[in-house]
């Protein structure tokens, strides 16, 4: 079966056969050149009616990269296409490949560049596919990571506009040949990227000196592991089926777990769940030998202990018989700022920023109260051992006797902050919370809301 072919198939079905926009993720390299080029040739002669689009992502880091961006936008306006082009900085972490990095950032502008509903499609063969199973199955990878690629998934962009983005993968069943086929028959030209080459890159190495071995020797090897992948993804999806209803049971309404029902699971079963409740989160499932360490050091640790298990940027957090997982929390400047009647006051770090407005809406409805007339305003960080006495409470005691009471995690109540006047604290306020102290209302008032 051609390319043309198995294209037209994937067109055809569902879920790309009811698909508005169909957004091709273009680097100008053959085969997302030879993926764009076969749709624009299928919507004139087939008369597909979704709009098609092309998103070139610009890393900066080739010196290159200019001329492919050029190359890029010249195809598509030859062909007809909508064009984008946006440029991303790659910022180098620590235990992370650069081209893992890349990629993440690459997916981020996809999505938001791409339009609401609309299909992004990648440019992956089946060639790419043996070398992903060969690279997890180095890595010692169970059945999610031995799944490969999948051919589709979809991504929910923000809190407030509901944008979702879906991926798809349609050339997973197309050889590497048949690729170089097609561009060799349509004289099509496309960018070379000269780091293909570099060997120190695992799946470079993998493409240059291991696959074409294997190749010869089984040459049907692609095909093969195409269908291991597949049966493995089967494997994982009735994994996830399972894990989600055992979730039901343990997941509490802070999206945190509920540390007694995990303790009930076999340790397999455990880490299984953990891993699902990650992805959930969207977040990478750490390494096997960080999670044989959650049970001992975490679950099983003294009630008096604070155990913090830490994996990349992410860390598993213990509190009120419950187990978190948090982003790995900045270290915040000492941070005291008197209020001098401006609108906007920024706050360091991720904080966010103070607004502050003399009427109230729908928008500040959580807003904190004040009274200017009581004196100047002095919001800070820290000192946690002033007294503070909130609204309809009979007494006053210490901010850190209130977070015990109130059962407020610690890694929110660095994050707190105090608002003051003439040495009073008339209000606490985290992104998560607003407490306040009662305070006589006037036609002065100003409300104060905390925008992360």
């Amino acid at each position: 079966m051609s390319l043309l072919t198995r294209l037209h198939t994937h067109l055809s079905t569902a879920p790309l056969d009811e698909a508005k926009d169909l957004v091709v993720a273009y680097s100008g390299g053959v085969d997302s050149h030879v993926l764009l080029h076969a749709l624009s040739q299928l919507k004139q002669s087939h008369g597909y009616r979704f709009t098609l689009h092309a998103i070139h992502i610009h890393h900066g880091l080739s010196k290159n990269a200019d001329q492919w961006q050029k190359h890029c936008q010249q195809t598509c306006k030859a062909l007809g296409v909508t064009f984008q082009t946006a440029k991303v900085a790659v910022t180098v972490k620590a235990r992370q490949s650069l081209e893992a990095q890349a990629r993440d950032a690459r997916y981020q502008k996809l999505v938001e560049l791409a339009p609401n509903k609309s299909y992004v499609l990648l440019a992956q063969h089946q060639d790419d596919q043996l070398e992903t199973f060969l690279l997890q199955l180095k890595r010692g990878a169970g059945p999610k990571g031995l799944s490969a690629m999948n051919q589709k998934w979809t991504v929910n962009a923000g809190n407030t506009d509901k944008k979702q983005v879906h991926f798809y993968r349609p050339l997973l069943d197309v050889s590497q040949e048949a690729v170089n086929e097609y561009a060799t028959q349509a004289k099509l030209n496309w960018c070379e990227d000269e780091s293909n080459q570099d060997t120190q890159f695992d799946r470079n190495f993998l493409r240059q000196d291991v696959v074409p071995n294997l190749i010869q020797r089984w040459p049907e090897l692609a095909k093969s592991v195409s269908r291991s992948a597949s049966l493995c993804a089967q494997q994982q999806d009735m994994l996830d089926e399972i894990s989600a209803e055992k979730l039901v049971d343990i997941q509490t309404a802070e999206n945190s777990l509920s540390i007694s029902e995990l303790s009930k699971l076999t340790e397999k079963w455990l880490h299984q769940v953990v891993r699902y409740w990650l992805l959930q989160q969207s977040i990478s499932s750490p390494p096997l030998a960080v999670l044989n360490k959650l049970l001992p050091q975490v679950l099983l640790a003294a009630d008096d202990a604070t155990p913090i298990l830490q994996w990349q940027d992410w860390q598993f957090r213990r509190f009120n018989q419950n187990l978190y997982v948090i982003p790995v929390p900045k270290e915040l400047p000492e941070f005291t700022k008197v209020w001098q009647g401006e609108a906007m006051m920024p706050l360091p770090e991720s904080l966010g920023h103070l607004c502050f407005s003399e009427h109230k809406s729908n928008s500040n409805k959580e807003a904190l109260v004040i009274n200017p007339d009581f004196g100047p305003l002095t919001v800070r960080l820290g000192g946690y051992s002033a007294k503070f006495k909130p609204s309809g409470s009979p007494h006053s005691k210490p901010i850190k006797q209130w977070f015990k009471q109130w059962k407020v995690p610690p890694w929110e109540r660095d994050r707190t902050l105090i608002l003051m006047q003439n040495e009073r604290v008339i209000g606490l306020m985290n992104e998560y919370n607003y407490y306040y102290a009662e305070v006589k209302q006037s036609t002065k008032c100003t409300y104060i809301s905390l925008y992360s």
